[in-house]
């Protein structure tokens, strides 16, 4: 039984440790670009950027 539920908790941590959330894409380089660009747009920035190009 202790080696069955210590199996388990190892499996828990491996799985938890393991998994990764891809990061929302406001956070990558182009969602920053592309938010940057979107808001010199919306509160009247003199020098707009231009607008990042999709994949």
């Amino acid at each position: 039984m202790r080696k069955i539920s210590m199996l388990l908790v190892l499996a828990l941590i491996f799985s938890v440790a393991c998994s990764t959330v891809p990061k929302p894409y406001y956070e990558t380089k182009v969602g920053k670009k592309k938010q940057r660009y979107y808001n010199a747009v919306q509160y009247g920035k003199k020098e707009v950027p231009d607008f990042p190009k999709s994949r």
